[in-house]
């Protein structure tokens, strides 16, 4: 059998159109990997001023997290250190540990435990233990809306007078609410308020609460503005007078600084 050559031709460059035709797509796009298993952050901030009054102010802070899916286990850690003229004038230290599980798309158990030192604000030490169970309200690419709720317990010893005195032990309830907004593909908003409530004493009881922004400036490197606050609505006294003095019911702390992700 004889080809006609304007067949022999056409088979010639059908052949390459057909080949690019099913390679039209290539290359194709490398599809994301697997969320981290450990991830975190670290963050320094630093303020100083001089003049008339000299001060210096220096914190820090370091999360970790293990993340095996549906398991997420959270360290944290933070100080911060203040002096006008060479004299401390404020000080604080925390430490937290928490290990929580989700149980569906919005519900999860957690439970954990935490430390605080704030000597000028009278709290020599504060450990906390609690348990419980969390619901995310909202759970977006960009809004993200988690309310929780536990029982635990609390060991707390106070600086009464200018002396430190024993630990007083009490059940507790605490519930929480965290929200984080996505504004842009590099900065978000987040904040974390906590209320702790003594059950063996109505008048005891604590607020914590933390609002950042955080602008991404590399991969890796990001500005962060962060406002913290402290309330506790029965404060040891500090001065006995006359009359008693207690110490101040509010401390907060602002500060600007460079955080890095890991």
């Amino acid at each position: 059998m004889k080809l006609h050559p304007r067949l022999i031709v056409i088979a010639l460059l059908a052949a390459p159109l057909t080949a690019l035709a099913q390679t039209a797509d290539c290359p194709c796009p490398v599809p994301p990997g697997p969320p981290p298993i450990w991830f975190g952050n670290a963050n320094l901030s630093f303020l100083s001023t001089s003049g008339n009054t000299d001060t210096t102010s220096i914190g820090g802070g370091l999360e970790l997290n293990y993340n095996p899916k549906p398991w997420l286990f959270t360290l944290k850690g933070a100080a911060l250190h203040a002096a006008t003229d060479g004299v401390t004038t404020a000080e604080t230290f925390t430490a937290s540990f928490r290990a929580s599980r989700d149980l569906t798309e919005h519900i999860d158990v957690f439970a954990g435990g935490g430390w605080l030192r704030n000597q000028f604000s009278g709290i020599n030490n504060i450990w906390n233990f609690d348990g419980g169970a969390g619901y995310k309200i909202l759970n977006s690419d960009t809004q993200f809306l988690r309310l929780e709720g536990g029982v635990g317990y609390t060991s707390e010893q106070d600086i009464v007078l200018g002396l430190i005195a024993p630990y007083r032990n009490y059940a507790n309830l605490r519930a929480g609410l965290g929200y984080k907004w996505t504004i842009t593909k590099t900065a978000t908003f987040t904040n974390d308020f906590s209320y702790l409530y003594d059950l063996s004493d109505s008048k005891n009881w604590f607020i914590t609460d933390k609002a950042a922004v955080t602008v991404s400036i590399s991969k890796i490197f990001a500005l962060q503005a962060s406002w913290t606050l402290l309330f506790r609505n029965e404060p040891p006294f500090k001065d006995p007078g006359p009359p008693p003095v207690r110490y101040d019911h509010t401390d907060t702390a602002t500060a600007v600084g460079l955080v890095a992700k890991f």
